[in-house]
C-alpha cells in the first residue's frame, strides 16, 4: 500500500500546528537523527549544511499531526515504513521499523513535553 499524499491545504494546517507545538528545527532534527532512511546525514557535513535539510519535513509533520489527532502510534510507524519502502523505493531492512518506531516515539515525547503547563 502506498501512503496517501496530503492536499496542500491540509499540509498548511499541519505546518501552522507544528510551529506552535514542537518547532521546525526540533522536528527536522528528529527526522535526521532518528529516521534518515536515505542516509544523507553523514554526507556533506551533515543535514544542517545540505541543500536537502527539509527532505523529511513533510513526513515528520504528518506524524506530528497524527499524534495530535490521537492516531495510533502503530499506524504512524507503518506510515513511515510505507514511505521508505513504497514511496522512496528502499528495501525493508532490519533497522527500517526500529527507526520508524524511534522517530514516532521521539516526536510523541517532544509533543508531550511541550504540552505540559
Amino acid at each position: 500500500m502506498v501512503p496517501e499524499c496530503q492536499p496542500q491545504k491540509e499540509t498548511q494546517r499541519i505546518v501552522m500546528s507544528f510551529s506552535a507545538s514542537v518547532g521546525q528545527l526540533v522536528l527536522r532534527t528528529i527526522g535526521w537523527s532518528e529516521w534518515d532512511p536515505i542516509k544523507l546525514n553523514g554526507s556533506e557535513g551533515g543535514w544542517r549544511f545540505s541543500d536537502a535539510a527539509n527532505e523529511y519535513d513533510r513526513y515528520m509533520l504528518r506524524v506530528l499531526d497524527g499524534l495530535q489527532r490521537g492516531e495510533p502510534e502503530a499506524s504512524l510507524i507503518e506510515y513511515l515504513v510505507g514511505i521508505e519502502v513504497h514511496h522512496m523505493g528502499l528495501r525493508l531492512t532490519l533497522d527500517t521499523r526500529p527507526r520508524a518506531e524511534a522517530t514516532v516515539t521521539a516526536i510523541r515525547k517532544r509533543l508531550e513535553r511541550n504540552q505540559r503547563p
